[in-house]
């Protein structure tokens, strides 16, 4: 099994990618948010995930204190909270294999539960952010990810 780590996210304010249906939109919010002044600011800054509700991919930012043009983006608040985080391969078999590792340590921890309706205060998504840089992927073919999955505490 994978090490699993614990992490606190704060609550945030984040813009919205909405709902992504194809690469243009990805690659629209991707320039977006990459031309935005971050040096100074929390990472990992942006996350993805898929949102059940509204049943669409989603990339939200987290925004810096001083941002004020969003674009044509949605604001919304985060919720923040407990995370279990593990990294995989950035693909949908690898991500599945981590997501279910973190699941089995949830199970076994004796202290933390899967974050559902029933036991958290928001409904959070399991979330991915991709931790290497774009020439990682050039030199060996793919990226590496973290996988969060929100958990609360029994």
């Amino acid at each position: 099994m994978q090490n699993v780590r614990i992490i606190s996210i704060p609550e945030l304010k984040v813009v919205s990618s909405g709902g992504i249906t194809n690469m243009e939109e990805l690659e629209k919010f991707d320039s977006w948010w990459s031309a935005i002044d971050v040096k100074n600011y929390i990472t990992p800054r942006d996350f993805m995930w898929y949102n059940e509700k509204e049943k669409y991919m989603e990339w939200v930012f987290a925004i810096p204190d001083n941002l004020i043009d969003i674009g044509d983006y949605q604001l919304k608040d985060f919720p923040g909270g407990l995370y279990a985080v593990t990294t995989s391969k950035d693909t949908e078999e690898d991500c599945n294999i981590a997501r279910d590792q973190i699941l089995k340590w949830i199970s076994e921890s004796g202290c933390f539960e899967l974050s559902t309706k029933e036991n958290d205060t928001t409904i959070r998504y399991t979330m991915n952010h991709v931790i290497t840089p774009k020439i990682f992927k050039e030199k060996m073919g793919y990226h590496l990810t973290d996988n969060f999955v929100p958990i609360v505490v029994m």
